[in-house]
């Protein structure tokens, strides 16, 4: 069965382009939308106006967190509503380590990386057993498990309080005057969570999480272990998760548990993923280009006229898309490319063929 559904797992192809996007290729509509966004981040800093650019850098850096989450929760179905613990460990890590220690963040990601690679590592062999919305919980749980830690360790967190990373520009504490960098780094933290979760798509290793995902029986009797399969996974989820949470500090110079260890953030994640397309490459990138900026503009429009409305217009728009596109923005696309161009409904037909005859 799974090599059956699975005909490449018996080797990895090279990496391939399509139209529309599809799983294991790189596609042209993707590389068309990254480009065009790159521009407009240009665009809006050579006539320097600060709330667009700011409404880019946070819709890039949530688009590469939300691929991040997308290893563990699309990939692997590992729905998780706990990955809010492993922003604020990044986050947490990596300013303790500047205000405590004087380590510079660009070398305290790292630290933050790893321990939150060791924990999600832990909380999946902790849950191995759970599936489902018992998974679901016990990874909501384990959130709140580090925010009410974070809360009450005054002395390392700061407790309610938080921390505050002064405000001085030196690029050594990654704390520019400029937005320019903020926009290269979180460009550049997005484009890498794109390139690896491509590459994920690609390899053996990828296949398996697919195979362990949809048939875990079937992975088990073709010698896949589940249990190392879903580990890894979240391991590596967690560690590009708290690169994010890094990230995050770094450019809003603050962090207090009620915010950056919030189960908001973690829904935010997975709501991301589920309006852009889950499992795939470009379904974080297009949730994450149509979910922020939608949510920015209509709490600075909204929010102070009526109070209230913005999130009211924001829950419809995203009811709609999640009900009339359920395989997300990018299951749409390709859709209606296979649909309505003679090149996609011959590249998806000789894909057909091409599997049928391996199968």
């Amino acid at each position: 069965m799974i090599a059956e559904r699975f005909p490449a797992v018996r080797g990895v192809e090279a990496i391939s382009f399509s139209i529309a996007p599809r799983r294991g290729a790189v596609s042209i509509i993707e590389m068309v939308v990254l480009a065009s966004c790159i521009i407009a981040v240009i665009a809006a800093l050579a006539l320097s106006n600060r709330y667009v650019v700011d409404i880019m850098i946070r819709t890039f850096l949530w688009a590469g967190l939300a691929l991040a989450w997308n290893i563990a929760g699309g990939y692997a179905g590992l729905i998780s509503f706990g990955h809010a613990a492993f922003f604020g460990i990044g986050a947490y890590t990596s300013t303790i380590l500047l205000l405590n220690f004087g380590v510079p963040p660009w070398f305290g990601v790292l630290a933050g990386a790893l321990i939150a690679a060791c924990a999600g590592a832990l909380l999946t062999q902790a849950c191995a057993r759970l599936r489902g919305p018992f998974f679901i919980l016990s990874t909501l749980a384990a959130g709140e498990v580090i925010r009410i830690a974070a809360l009450n360790w005054r002395s390392l967190t700061g407790g309610a309080e938080g921390l505050e990373i002064p405000p001085v520009p030196n690029v050594v504490d990654m704390v520019f005057r400029s937005q320019w960098p903020y926009v290269t780094i979180v460009v550049a933290y997005m484009l890498a969570m794109f390139a690896l979760s491509a590459w994920i798509e690609q390899t053996r290793y990828g296949y398996y999480l697919f195979a362990t995902r949809d048939d875990e029986d079937g992975a088990s009797a073709i010698g896949i272990n589940p249990s190392h399969t879903r580990t890894a996974a979240m391991a590596l989820s967690a560690a590009m998760t708290a690169i994010g949470g890094t990230l995050f500090a770094q450019y809003f110079l603050y962090l207090d548990p009620t915010h950056v260890i919030s189960p908001d953030i973690s829904f935010q994640f997975a709501l991301i993923c589920a309006v852009g397309g889950l499992g795939t490459a470009s379904g974080p990138v297009f949730g994450a280009l149509i979910i922020v900026p939608l949510s920015e503009l209509l709490r600075g429009l909204l929010s102070q006229s009526t109070s209230g409305l913005h999130l009211v217009i924001y829950g419809i728009v995203v009811i709609i898309v999640i009900l009339y596109f359920p395989s997300g923005i990018s299951g749409a696309i390709g859709r209606a490319v296979s649909r309505f161009s003679p090149a996609g409904g011959f590249a998806a037909r000789v894909r057909a063929e091409k599997y049928d005859a391996q199968a």
